[in-house]
């Protein structure tokens, strides 16, 4: 089977250059290969995943990150609001056409129009749609299409508008009460995945940085995962893959966890020592098998795994690799390594080069770097 990642050894430089320029590149790319559109066709609505939305949401947080930074003439908060024009979505944009997690397009619209405007009454709006999906069983209770994406919106909602938070608390507790009442083997296309996007890590992640005092009910869920982990430092994607643990990217394997751990870790005072341990042996399998052969992005590919490093000389390393010089290079090189994978998504914000090279860029000095669309909030 072709191996996923490759080697680059030093004198590979694992000098990054200057972060600053990168950023306003990437964020220039978006703008003028992603414009803001009067309308949208349907097909581009896939909520804070892809399309205009998740656009907006990034720009939103790269104006409260450096409120300093034009581009193309323009301070992000303008291109914010640009891609969130009324109207642009058209008049029938179904509820729950994608699930009720972050791929829906109705409610993470809605959720962003509330942190780019801040009004209470779009809060209302909101939160009177996550109210009707809330009867319906069938949805999942992963991050993508399901319940733990709800309470991530609902979180960003009452991060970004002062004063949110009587009117999405009782919508939080509702929907925790019922993933919880659902796990803890909570399962996606009838399979147990344990990964960040998809799986029970994501789950609890959002359980419990929504509501902090759920931990101890997690807890024991968390120490099962934390027995999950392999010899080699990665987690299998699913339970029914057993030892086949191949995966070493945000969405399934050792970056996810890192992540979430490193999250987590304040609200589990008596598993510091067990999160320590586990956080070292993956991110050494994200040292030895992270330098992934798929194009740069946080789900699929390098920028992710990068910000599951300590900041220093091993997330440089990747970073290096990541730049926009050191990709087209590599590709000049051999045309089959960094091939796109966004699932043919025109912009998605966390699997396309350009969005996920803006966040990076953003936090990656950051001493505990947070993922977009997950720890960010």
């Amino acid at each position: 089977m072709e191996q996923r990642y490759f080697t680059i050894d030093p004198p590979h430089p694992a000098t990054i250059g200057d972060t600053d320029q990168y950023l306003k590149a990437a964020l220039e790319d978006i703008v003028a290969n992603y414009p803001p559109r009067s309308r949208y066709p349907h097909e581009a609505l896939h909520g804070l995943w892809s399309g205009p939305t998740g656009m907006a949401y990034l720009l939103l947080q790269v104006s409260a990150h450096r409120p300093d930074l034009t581009i193309a003439s323009h301070p992000a908060i303008h291109w914010a609001r640009g891609y969130m024009a009324p109207g642009s979505r058209g008049h029938n944009l179904g509820l729950g056409s994608h699930g009720c997690g972050i791929g829906d397009e109705k409610l993470a619209y809605e959720a962003v129009t509330c942190a780019v405007f801040g009004s209470l009454s779009d809060v209302r709006q909101f939160v009177s749609s996550v109210a009707q999906l809330m009867p319906v069983e069938d949805y999942p209770d992963e991050m993508l299409y399901g319940r733990a994406g709800t309470l991530y919106l609902l979180r960003l909602v009452r991060r970004w508008v002062a004063g949110s938070n009587t009117l999405v608390d009782p919508a939080i507790a509702e929907i925790s009460n019922t993933i919880l009442n659902r796990g803890p083997r909570w399962k996606w296309h009838d399979r147990h995945y344990l990964g960040a996007v998809h799986g029970d890590i994501g789950i609890i992640t959002q359980l419990v940085l929504t509501t902090p005092s759920l931990a101890p009910q997690v807890q024991p869920a968390v120490e099962r995962l934390l027995g999950m982990q392999q010899h080699d430092g990665n987690w299998p994607s699913s339970e029914e893959s057993g030892s086949g643990g191949r995966l070493v990217q945000f969405c399934h394997g050792a970056p996810g966890f890192v992540l979430s751990l490193a999250a987590l870790r304040p609200h589990f005072p008596n598993l510091h020592h067990r999160f320590d341990a586990a956080v070292r042996r993956a991110r050494e399998c994200v040292r030895l098998r992270g330098m992934l052969k798929k194009e740069p992005s946080l789900c699929h590919g390098i920028f992710g795994n990068a910000l599951a490093l300590a900041p220093g000389p091993e997330r440089d390393r990747f970073l290096a690799v990541a730049t926009p010089g050191s990709v087209a290079a590599i590709k000049r090189s051999d045309p089959a390594v960094f091939e796109r994978a966004d699932y043919g998504r025109s912009c998605s914000t966390t699997a396309s080069y350009a969005p996920s090279a803006a966040w990076t860029w953003l936090v990656c000095q950051e001493e505990d770097a947070k993922m977009l669309i997950y720890t960010d909030v």
